[in-house]
C-alpha cells in the first residue's frame, strides 16, 4: 500500500528588530475593486459616523474616470461643507520609533469632477425615498484639499501630526514626498483630507491618493549618514548548475552593505572570495563547486552597525560502489529444533514517537491531518531552529518506516506580513525542510515543497494567541494507494 502524505507548516512570522530600515505599507496602491463608499482592502474607514467612507476609484461614481498612477485602482477621499471629512488607516507591521528620521512619498491628485449629491442635515436622521434622494442637490467636490499623516497608536487614533501636504491643485499625478520625526512610538498610520486652513468656512474638495511608498530610516538633520544593521538572507533552493561536477549556484540577499570587503563567505569553512554583490540592488551570486556529501554553506556580513549571518546545507549523494557478487557455499542440512518456548524471539517494538504522538496510532486515511508543534525557524530566517530538529527526526524515522510514503511540504504565515513576502519565506522554509529531510537519506523524489503564504488563515491575526495558531504545522494524508 503506498501512502501520500502532506506536511504543512508555518515559520514563526519574522521577528522585528527594535530599528527597521523599511516598513512596507498593506496594499500601498489601494488595489480592490472599484466601488463607492468602501474602503480598499487593508485600509479601515476612520471617518465620521453617518457620513460615507472614502470610495476605490476610479468606479464611476461621482463622475470619476481618471487612470490609476500605479495598478488598477486608487483611494478617493473628500472633505464636506457641513464640517466632516474622510479619512483611513491601518497598523504598520513595525512602529515608528521615537527620535528616529523617516521617509515617505505617494502620488496624489484632484479630480476635477467629483459629483455627489448632499443631503442637508435637517433630513439627514430621515428614512427618504428613491425619489426624495434623486431629487436631492448635487454638488462638485473640486476645490483643493490638503492631505494630512497622522500617527497614533490604535486604528483612527491621531496622537501626533506627522506631516501635511501642500494644497492638491494638480489634475495630473503628482509624486509628494513626506518627512517624520516621531515624538512618540507610532504604530498606527491615518491618511486624512482636511481643509486649506486656514479658511472660514468647511468647503467640498477630493482629493486623489495612489503608490504609497515603504517608510525608510534616514539620517535626521544634523546627523551623520546613518548606519543600519545588515540583513543577510540565502535563497532557496540551491541552483544546481552542472550535476555531473557537483557545481552549484549561490545566490542570496545582503542589505546595508557597501563593500564586498564586508562579506564574509565560507564553504566547508574555507573562505572562498571570488563572488559578485552589487550594493545598488543587495544582490549576493557566484558558483562554486561541492564535495559529496554534506556541505556547509557559510555567509555572513558585518558593518559598524552590527552583523548578520545566514547558513546552510547541501547534500551531494556519494556515487554508490560496484557490488562484488560471490556465491556462497551451499550449507549443509540439518534438522531444525522444534520451536520452545525460550527460542522465540520477539519482534522489536515499534518506534514511539513523543513528539508526534498521532503517528502512534495513525491509520492512513485520505484527509486525515495531525497536527505538529515546536517546528521553529531563525527570525527572518530559512534556517531552522536547532531544538526543532528533534521533530523532524521523527517525521524522518515515519518515512524510514515507510518507505512508499511521499510527502508535500507546505508553508503557512499568519497576515499581517505583505502577501508577496509570506509566500515567499513560506516556500524557502519548506524547501529547508525538505533539504534536511533529504540530506538524512529521504529520496529528493518524495519530497514537494509548497509555500501557502497567508491564504489559509484558521484564526484572527488581532492577538498573538491567533497568530500562533495561524503559524501551524500539519501533517494531511493525501492518498493510500
Amino acid at each position: 500500500m503506498r501512502w501520500i502524505v502532506a506536511i504543512v507548516f508555518c515559520g514563526l512570522a519574522a521577528a522585528l528588530d527594535a530599528q527597521v530600515a523599511e516598513i512596507a505599507l498593506y496594499n500601498p496602491s489601494f488595489e480592490d475593486i472599484p466601488r463607492h463608499s468602501l474602503p480598499p482592502r487593508g485600509w479601515i474607514d476612520c471617518g465620521f459616523p453617518g457620513e460615507t467612507p472614502p470610495d476605490v476609484q476610479p468606479s464611476g461614481a461621482w463622475e470619476v474616470y481618471r487612470p490609476a498612477y500605479h495598478g488598477n485602482t486608487y483611494l478617493g477621499i473628500v472633505t464636506r461643507e457641513n464640517d466632516t471629512w474622510e479619512s483611513v488607516g491601518q497598523r504598520l507591521v513595525s512602529p515608528l520609533l521615537k527620535g528616529q528620521c523617516y521617509e515617505f512619498s505617494m502620488y496624489m491628485c484632484m479630480s476635477s469632477e467629483y459629483w455627489s449629491a448632499v443631503i442637508p442635515d435637517s433630513v439627514k436622521d430621515v428614512q427618504l425615498t428613491d425619489e426624495e434622494r434623486a431629487a436631492l442637490q448635487e454638488k462638485n467636490f473640486n476645490r483643493p484639499i490638503i492631505l494630512r499623516i497622522w500617527g497614533g497608536d490604535g486604528y483612527c487614533t491621531k496622537k501626533e501630526l506627522l506631516a501635511s501636504s501642500e494644497p492638491v491643485e494638480n489634475t495630473y499625478w503628482e509624486k509628494y514626498s513626506f518627512r517624520f520625526e516621531p515624538e512618540r512610538d507610532i504604530s498606527h498610520l491615518v491618511f486624512e483630507a482636511f481643509y486649506n486652513t486656514p479658511t472660514l468656512f468647511p468647503y467640498n474638495g477630493n482629493l486623489l491618493l495612489d503608490h504609497a511608498s515603504t517608510i525608510q530610516l534616514t539620517a535626521c538633520d544634523g546627523q551623520e549618514e546613518l548606519v543600519i544593521a545588515p540583513a543577510v538572507q540565502l535563497l532557496q533552493p540551491i541552483e544546481k548548475i552542472d550535476r555531473r561536477n557537483h557545481q552549484v549556484r549561490i545566490n542570496a540577499t545582503v542589505r546595508n552593505i557597501k563593500s564586498e570587503e564586508q562579506i564574509t563567505f565560507e564553504v566547508n569553512e574555507t573562505d572562498i572570495r571570488v563572488f559578485n554583490f552589487d550594493a545598488a540592488t543587495s544582490s549576493f551570486t557566484t558558483a562554486v563547486f561541492l564535495k559529496p556529501g554534506r556541505n556547509t554553506i557559510y555567509l555572513k556580513a558585518k558593518n559598524s552597525a552590527g552583523e548578520a549571518y545566514d547558513e546552510t546545507s547541501v547534500y551531494i549523494p556519494e556515487l554508490a560502489k560496484p557490488a562484488v557478487v560471490t556465491t556462497p557455499p551451499e550449507p549443509e542440512p540439518t534438522e531444525e529444533p522444534p520451536a520452545t518456548e525460550q527460542s522465540i524471539v520477539e519482534a522489536p517494538p515499534p518506534k514511539v514517537y513523543t513528539l508526534m504522538p498521532e503517528l502512534n496510532r495513525v491509520e492512513p486515511k485520505p484527509g486525515q491531518i495531525f497536527k505538529v508543534k515546536g517546528l521553529s525557524f531563525k527570525a527572518d530566517s530559512t534556517r531552522i531552529e536547532r531544538e526543532s530538529q528533534s521533530v523532524l527526526d521523527e517525521l524522518h524515522q515515519f518515512l524510514l518506516e515507510h518507505p512508499t510514503v511521499s510527502v508535500e511540504i507546505g508553508g503557512h504565515t499568519n497576515g499581517i506580513p505583505r502577501a508577496d513576502y509570506c509566500d515567499r519565506l513560506s516556500k524557502l522554509r519548506a524547501s529547508s525542510v525538505a533539504r534536511y529531510l533529504e540530506e538524512k537519506g529521504i529520496s529528493a523524489e518524495r519530497l514537494t515543497a509548497k509555500g501557502y503564504g497567508k491564504r489559509f488563515l484558521i484564526a484572527s491575526d488581532d492577538t498573538l494567541e491567533g497568530r500562533l495558531k495561524n503559524q501551524r504545522v500539519e501533517i494531511k494524508i493525501l492518498s493510500t494507494s
